[in-house]
This record gives C-alpha cells, sequence and structure tokens, in this order.
C-alpha cells in the first residue's frame, strides 16, 4: 500500500471514529479489497470500535486485525440483545476471517417430529422452520443418527412416509408387518393412539426415559390382560431394548434429574479447534457431539469458547435450563437474555467451581481436546487429502516440482547448552520415522540458533553433494523423487511410485528433498540460503520455505511478504504437521541428552574409572562423600582398582 493510500485509510478511519455514535450495534470491519475479516458487537459503538485503534494493550488476533483494516461500518440496533442477534446473522453471512465459525460450511442434521399434523411423522431435516414441529439436534454424525431413528423407531412404531394422510389406505405398507410402523394411513390405530406412539418417541429424545418406560409397560399389560400375548411380547421386547440403551447412559448429576443441562467445551491448537457439547436431562449423558472450527490461531481459550457458544445456539434446535462452560465468559449478562429469549424461559449460564458440576465441564474439556488431537492424528489418513494438500504447498509456494519427499529442520535448546537439531521426512504426505535423523550442535557455544542451524544442514547437504558427486562419476542418475508439476497434478488421480535411489547413491542422504522446510522465520530462512550458496547447491533445484511460530506465516525466497497458504487449507495442515513432528523429535532428543546429563556424576570424568569400577565403588562406599573421605589403602582394595587408579581418584576428588 503506497504512503498515500495508508494516509487515506487513516483520514478515512479518523473522520469516522470521530462520528461514531454512543449506542448499541453491529461494526463490521474490512479489508482494502471489501471483505469482511471480523464482525462485532457492541454496547456502545464509540468506545468499542475506538478502542481498536488505540496503541497498546491489544492480543496478537487484534493486532493482526487491526494491521489489515482499511474501512468499517456500524449498524445501529435498539439493544445490545439486538446486537447480538444481527451479530450472528451477519457472521453467518460473510464468514469473516477473525470470527469463530464452523468448520464445514454445510447444514447439520436435525431430527423433526411434525407434532402440528394429526398424525405426526419423524424424518431428518437440515433446516429449522418455524412451522410448529419440534426438532431436536444438531447432529454432526449422519451414521449416529441413523442409528438413533432405527432403535427409536424399533422402539415407537412411528411413521416415516410422506403419503397423503387425509384418506385412508387399504393395505399397509412392509413396515407394518415388519413391526416398525403401526399403520395410521389404514386407521388401524386411533388419532389418539397414535399419538401417544409419537410422544413415547418424544420423550425419549428428551431424556424422559423413565416416562416413556412407563408407557411402554402399561401396553405390555394391556396386551397380557387381553390374553394378545405377541404384542404383549412385542412391548416386553422393546422395553429390554430401551433398558438396555439407559443402562449404558452416564449418571451425571443425580442431585438434578429433573433439570435439563448442557456442557460446552473448546479446545485449540494452533489454528485446529473442536469443540465439545454434553446433552444432559434427567441426570444422563443422552446425547454428546464435537464440532470442528475456524479460528485464526490467536484467540484465547475463553474468547473461543465464547463464540463457540453463540454459534452453537444460534443453530440448536432446544435451549436447557443451564449452560455449563469451563471458562469465564464475556457479556454474560446480554448472553442469558439471549438464551433465554430463544427458551422462552430463564436460562443460567454457569462455570462452576467445584462438585459434579465441575467434574463435567472438565469432562467436557477433555474430550474436546482427546477429539482434536484424534483428529489431527487422523486428519491425513485421507489419501486424497494427502494429495490435495502436498498440490495446496506446491501451487501457494509456486514449487517446480509436487514436494513428495519434505525434510523439515528444528533447534533445540535451553539457554545455549546441549543444543541439538533434528531432521524429520514425510513422503507423500506421510512421516518416514525410520529416516528421521539427529544432529549434536559441536561447533557452536551459546545461544545461536542461527549458526546451530547452519552446522545441521550443512552437515546434512554436504553429504548431499558428497553422494551426488558419487553418482555422476559413476554414471548414476539423480535420486529425486519421481518428479510431478504442481500444475500437471490432479488430486484425484493417484501418485506413481518413486524411484528407489539409484547405485552410487543409495544412502538417504543422497536423496533429493522436494521441499526443505525450517521451522523459524526470515532469518532461519537466510541461514538456510548461505549453507546452500556455501555448498554451491541451487535453491531452484531444492526449494526452501520457513514457517514461524505464532502465526503458521511461510516464508520462502525472493518474496517480502508470506506465502499465501489459506489458513484453512489442507496444505497449511500439512506444513504445520510436518513442522509439529520436527519440532518434537528435537525437543525429545534435547531431552534424552539432558537427563542422561542429570545421571552422570564426576566419577564418569576421570581417567581410569570405568562403569564397572564405579559401580564397585558406589557399592562399597555408599555414596560419592564417602568415597571422598576413603583412605588411598581403602580405595585401593576395591575390586578392579589398583593402587594408580585410586590415587588418581584421590587427586580428582
Amino acid at each position: 500500500m503506497s504512503r498515500m493510500s495508508i494516509e487515506t485509510v487513516r483520514s478515512t478511519i479518523e473522520g469516522k471514529l470521530a462520528g461514531l455514535p454512543d449506542a448499541p450495534g453491529v461494526y463490521l470491519m474490512r479489508s482494502a479489497r471489501g471483505r469482511v475479516l471480523y464482525v462485532g458487537k457492541a454496547r456502545s459503538l464509540r468506545s468499542r470500535v475506538r478502542s481498536y485503534f488505540r496503541r497498546g494493550g491489544h492480543s496478537y488476533k487484534t493486532r493482526a486485525l487491526v494491521a489489515r483494516i482499511t474501512d468499517f461500518e456500524v449498524i445501529v440496533t435498539d439493544s445490545e440483545v439486538e446486537a447480538l442477534v444481527l451479530e450472528n446473522n451477519l457472521i453467518k453471512e460473510h464468514r469473516p476471517r477473525f470470527n469463530l465459525t464452523f468448520r464445514d460450511d454445510k447444514q447439520y442434521l436435525y431430527l423433526k417430529v411434525t407434532v402440528q399434523e394429526t398424525y405426526p411423522r419423524v424424518a431428518t431435516t437440515r433446516r429449522i422452520l418455524k412451522d410448529g414441529a419440534l426438532y431436536f439436534g444438531p447432529y454432526t454424525s449422519a451414521k449416529a443418527l441413523r442409528q438413533t431413528l432405527k432403535l427409536l423407531n424399533r422402539l415407537f412404531p412411528y411413521r416415516t412416509c410422506t403419503i397423503d394422510m387425509s384418506r385412508p389406505i387399504p393395505r399397509p405398507c412392509l413396515k407394518y408387518d415388519l413391526g416398525l410402523c403401526n399403520a395410521p394411513c389404514t386407521r388401524f390405530v386411533s388419532v389418539e393412539e397414535y399419538r401417544e406412539v409419537v410422544d413415547g418417541a418424544v420423550r425419549f429424545l428428551r431424556g424422559e426415559y423413565e416416562r416413556a418406560a412407563a408407557w411402554l409397560t402399561e401396553q405390555m399389560w394391556a396386551a397380557a390382560d387381553g390374553e394378545d400375548y405377541e404384542t404383549a411380547a412385542k412391548f416386553r421386547d422393546r422395553l429390554r431394548d430401551m433398558d438396555k440403551v439407559v443402562a449404558e447412559q452416564k449418571v451425571s448429576d443425580p442431585d438434578a434429574r429433573d433439570r435439563e443441562i448442557d456442557v460446552l467445551a473448546a479446545a485449540r491448537e494452533g489454528r485446529d479447534a473442536m469443540a465439545a457439547v454434553f446433552r444432559i436431562r434427567g441426570g444422563k449423558l443422552i446425547g454428546h457431539q464435537t464440532y470442528g472450527l475456524r479460528v485464526t490461531g490467536e484467540e484465547t481459550n475463553a474468547e473461543m469458547l465464547n463464540d463457540f457458544v453463540r454459534e452453537y445456539y444460534d443453530r440448536a434446535a432446544e435451549v436447557p435450563r443451564l449452560v455449563l462452560v469451563p471458562e469465564d465468559l464475556a457479556d454474560l449478562e446480554v448472553l442469558q437474555v439471549w438464551l433465554t429469549s430463544l427458551r422462552g424461559a430463564s436460562v443460567a449460564v454457569r462455570r462452576p467451581r467445584r462438585g459434579p458440576k465441575r467434574r463435567l465441564a472438565a469432562m467436557a474439556e477433555r474430550n474436546a481436546a482427546e477429539a482434536l488431537q484424534l483428529e489431527r492424528t487422523t486428519w491425513l489418513n485421507s489419501e486424497r487429502k494427502r494429495r490435495q494438500a502436498l498440490l495446496d504447498v506446491g501451487t501457494h509456494l509456486n514449487l517446480p516440482r509436487l514436494p513428495r519427499r519434505i525434510e523439515c529442520y528444528d533447534i533445540s535448546h535451553i539457554q545455549g547448552s546441549l543444543t541439538v537439531g533434528s531432521m524429520v521426512v514425510f513422503d507423500d504426505g506421510l512421516a518416514k520415522k525410520g529416516k528421521y535423523r539427529r544432529f549434536k550442535v559441536r561447533g557452536v557455544h551459546g545461544n545461536d540458533d542461527f549458526a546451530s542451524l547452519r552446522e545441521v544442514l550443512t552437515r546434512r547437504f554436504r553429504r548431499y553433494a558428497d553422494e551426488q558427486q558419487s553418482s555422476a562419476a559413476s554414471g548414476g542418475a539423480a535420486s529425486d523423487s519421481c518428479a510431478i508439476a504442481p500444475g500437471d497434478f490432479d488430486p484425484d488421480d493417484d501418485l506413481p511410485a518413486a524411484r528407489e535411489p539409484s547405485v552410487g547413491s543409495n544412502k538417504e542422504w543422497g536423496r533429493t528433498p522436494d521441499l526443505v522446510l525450517i521451522d523459524g522465520g526470515k532469518g532461519q530462512l537466510g541461514a538456510a540460503l548461505d549453507v546452500f550458496s556455501a555448498l554451491n547447491l541451487d535453491p531452484a533445484r531444492i526449494p526452501v520455505a520457513a514457517i514461524a511460530k505464532r502465526r503458521d506465516e511461510v516464508f520462502v525466497p525472493g518474496r517480502a511478504r508470506p506465502a499465501g497458504l489459506p489458513f484453512d487449507s489442507n496444505g497449511l495442515h500439512l506444513v504445520q504437521q510436518v513442522r509439529d513432528e520436527a519440532h518434537r523429535f528435537a525437543v525429545s532428543f534435547h531431552v534424552k541428552l539432558r537427563t542422561a546429563r542429570g545421571r552422570r556424576s564426576i566419577l564418569d570424568e576421570i581417567p581410569g574409572i570405568g562403569p564397572k569400577r564405579k559401580r564397585n565403588l558406589l557399592r562399597r562406599f555408599g555414596s560419592l562423600k564417602k568415597i571422598r573421605q576413603a583412605s588411598l589403602d581403602d580405595l585401593a582394595a576395591v575390586d578392579g582398582m589398583t593402587t594408580a587408579t585410586a590415587k588418581a581418584l584421590k587427586e580428582a576428588l
């Protein structure tokens, strides 16, 4: 952006700031291209919007947002609750980068019970309408929902068809013979009898198992009294199925059996985030859903959870009396008023500090973290996602070939001591742990990450250069992986098998990486390029990039600004995985060396005292202090010791 345009933007923003109203409303922050970056609400638009442009005291997320703002607009509302509703609608419309939203843009599934009809039916839908029907959800797993419907229909034989019920038909369908529908279409049952079946299904969905079981029990005994033992047996079997389901539910809050409780929690690692929702009815956990979230990676846990609570209940089919969260939420009063308006009755949002409810909140938090970890470790198991990730990296970093072999390097130390480096290898998007390498940094003293990185890369790529020269001298071919230009690759196609290293370059050191990734920023990238220059290696043949830790920005040579890998792309996800693995591997090696140093004693540094003599000395005297106090003759008398080694030991101690 030119100086003139910067001055124009600053003048425009300052002019708008001066005219902001002291009223509740919604504000939209826009980028230079007019894209909505962030949507927020405020009790006072004047004070809230102005706070963004004051210096100091901002979180990293806010600083990153303000750096991109070139314009903003405001919408005044009559109340803060109206602003909250409008904010939710605008977030769904614009999906701003700096707002939390559900990661996938699909509409989640709901269960719909058409209680407004004479003969209600149960079906699935992706939209909640104000049509008088009852809705349950949202459900993230279509498979789990189908299983729920299968059980529900077996317990309560309601209709699922969409036929015209205004007039009876002569014969029922196959579902009647299977016991999955009591055929209201034929009027085999009265409206009241059919309603009782649907009411039982609704009670079951609400977690009112005792009432649903009481109705089934009543029907069973009524059939038995009428000597209709076949029907009575069907109700008995349904009762057994329900008892099995109820027995599997966790008794979560025995002191609140008549209460409706939702427990919400969220977990984040970098730009990956998951939220968990536990639905508790009548003291039992009747539903558990997890949701993937789109985040910037710079939110606090409280900010993320606050946004998720609003996003979830803007979509949820029902609002309970009590919402439990593990963090203190902002604008709690406004949030409770809004939830109360959705429910039509009082709603409380609490952060429990102790007791059973605190354990529930902790359990939801733990489940969100575990779901996130599971997703991170299994995300790349999809072959197509891996291929798409390789294409994303190759395209956005402008690589000459698809990055089928990625090598990543990281440095680990504590205040410059026990400095180590790591090299991890990913082939076709999968970690190849047998190809990992560790380096002890020997030629660098003190805290100098750049010099340490240069040493590690020099040792690795000097071996590479030697192997390449050996291969060329013997007439062998280069050991590149099977090269594919990103522009020629379709992620729907399988990758061809990579060629094995040819004769003369049969070591891993001789393999040509398609991308060398450095854990760090521009400084680390410069250090890598210095090594390549010293070894006469062409960065065009072996592309180099660096990924900064804080904002996961990827830097490549020749570009002042980060490469444009979208923050929610498969490619950035892959680069993050590779970087995190290099960091983990480096830290684990450093911890191993530090632990080994902690176990060493001064005896290990004395010439002539090996492991056997050390063990015999400690067995004889018990401690280093008593070894110091021992006489020369006593030391020489220890098994394996001589007068000369005893004298050397005495002098050293």
